[in-house]
């Protein structure tokens, strides 16, 4: 469904500190403003601009949601009369039949659908054809005839039949989680035949009702958990569309029209459905399994998904900050993930029980060793710690074997991942040229997101040996292990070349 990305302007009344006033609501994206118009010098203080309410004249509600000035105030002249306006720039914008107050728990569900949506639900069978040639039985003549029963003759006998059908079979997938239903379903929008033609669309939809009312920050929050997920799946971006709520005080069905101005409409890749790490439509038990398991794993892991995602998403754009992105992913995932390594030699653990003893002392009586005494101590504490090629490695451990058997230099890949970043972030030195870290640096990120995608997949349930037999055609972790052995020759070639030997 193409996005309709004309401007357009809402004529409107608006109330500012208890008065009545004139003003224009211009809705294009980022460039959406909220023009206000006032005989007298306006000014709005932060509190004032949370939300800034007004009807339109068609009685529409408008909720101008977290706004920021663009120009605090202003005044113009016509005929020798001075107006006053106000310009501010919204971060959301709320339009139905009653307005959205940001901090009331008052919004039951969301509703949204993405760009390949469709794909992703792959709902065979739900739109059909009946080929002419197969046998009609009589109720079915008889419908139609009596359809026609008053044209000519020559126009109720022969000529070609073609029957379409449309079948509603319910909800694609429908999963309880511990933050309330995920239901993904066919969403119609049909014209009745008639001598223009046809005209049936379907845009497969996600609506989330919750298990109990959400300010707007919670149910945006839960949308982007679940959108985390869908563009992990469908391996790329995903332009979020036609966002609505459904407020507690409207009855059910009836719904608020919801618009983020600061969310990006890029392209995005089109979507073969076989090419997704599980299709909603033709695997629903795995998918509404693993939906389920990502949800309730939410609260612990969803600033490691995030980080990743936020990367994930550029698609075959890469840069350095994306490389240090992939591998901070691993830091902060749980801690209960990883296996702590084993005890130090006594010799080791002496020396730093007393190397972390002088430095506190020290810092009771220094203020210069006061100063860094944190940081010295962290960095001691490294030494106990699991190192970022460690959790890597631990995570890659946890991934089956019909993947990992595919990808057998995979660790030293790991590692050399690790030590780019670390080169990134640290200036570590590493047994390769500069130009070649750069060369290498999208192999690395890839290496770092390939684990971390299939590794976070498979904590929830994903069948990855279902996944790995299947054919596709552009899937960008089909295509990483395809073209693994290739990059894997390019990295050895540029260590067997490197300075330094290479490292075990």
């Amino acid at each position: 469904m193409a996005e309709n990305t004309e401007p357009k302007q809402i004529l409107a009344h608006f109330t500012v500190q208890g008065k009545d006033h004139a003003g224009a609501l211009t809705l294009d994206g980022r460039n959406t403003k909220l023009d206000i118009f006032s005989d007298d010098f306006l000014h709005l203080k932060d509190d004032e601009m949370n939300c800034v309410r007004g009807v339109s004249k068609e009685g529409v509600s408008i909720s101008a949601i977290n706004c920021v000035p663009l120009v605090l105030s202003g005044s113009a002249s016509y005929h020798g009369r001075e107006r006053r306006y106000l310009t501010l720039s919204p971060n959301y914008v709320v339009l139905g039949p009653c307005y959205l107050d940001p901090s009331e728990p008052a919004i039951a569900s969301i509703a949204f659908t993405f760009s390949q949506a469709n794909h992703l639900f792959y709902d065979w069978g739900t739109f059909g054809h009946i080929r002419s040639e197969q046998k009609l039985t009589f109720g079915q003549r008889r419908s139609l005839l009596h359809a026609v029963r008053n044209r000519p003759k020559h126009r109720r006998r022969g000529g070609r039949l073609d029957l379409y059908y449309r079948w509603d079979r319910g909800p694609i997938i429908e999963a309880a989680c511990n933050l309330g239903t995920i239901t993904v379903w066919n969403a119609t929008r049909e014209r009745n035949p008639s001598p223009d033609g046809l005209d049936v669309e379907s845009r497969i939809r996600v609506t989330v009702q919750f298990s109990q009312p959400r300010i707007l920050s919670e149910a945006l929050r839960i949308r982007h958990l679940v959108m985390v997920l869908m563009e992990l799946l469908a391996q790329g971006r995903q332009n979020v569309t036609d966002l609505r709520l459904q407020h507690t005080g409207l009855t059910e069905g009836t719904q608020l029209d919801f618009f983020a101005m600061s969310e990006e409409r890029k392209h995005v890749e089109e979507l073969m459905p076989t090419d997704a790490l599980i299709n909603g439509g033709l695997r629903e038990e795995e998918f509404a399994r693993v939906l389920v398991a990502w949800m309730n794993s939410a609260a612990e892991r969803s600033a490691a998904r995030r980080r990743f995602i936020d990367n994930f998403r550029r698609g075959r754009s890469f840069n350095t900050d994306r490389l240090v992105g992939a591998a901070n992913a691993f830091d902060i995932l749980p801690a209960t993930d990883f296996v702590k390594q084993g005890a130090l030699p006594p010799e080791v653990g002496s020396l730093l029980a007393g190397f972390e003893k002088e430095i506190k002392e020290k810092a009771k009586s220094s203020a210069a060793v006061n100063e860094y005494r944190e940081r010295l101590l962290n960095n001691l504490g490294l030494v106990r710690g699991l190192n970022l090629r460690n959790k890597v490695l631990q995570r890659w451990s946890s991934v089956p074997s019909c993947i990992t058997t595919r990808l057998p230099g995979m660790p030293e890949a790991i590692a050399h991942s690790v030590r780019a970043r670390n080169f990134f972030v640290h200036g570590t030195p590493i047994n390769m040229a500069t130009e070649d870290i750069y060369s290498l640096a999208s192999f690395f990120t890839d290496t770092l997101e390939f684990v971390f995608g299939v590794s976070e997949l498979c904590f929830c349930g994903w069948d990855a040996e279902r996944w790995i037999k299947e054919s596709y055609s552009v899937s960008r972790y089909k295509w990483y292990i395809s073209n693994f052995p290739d990059h894997m020759k390019r990295l050895e070639a540029v260590i067997a070349k490197g300075k330094l030997p290479a490292r075990p």
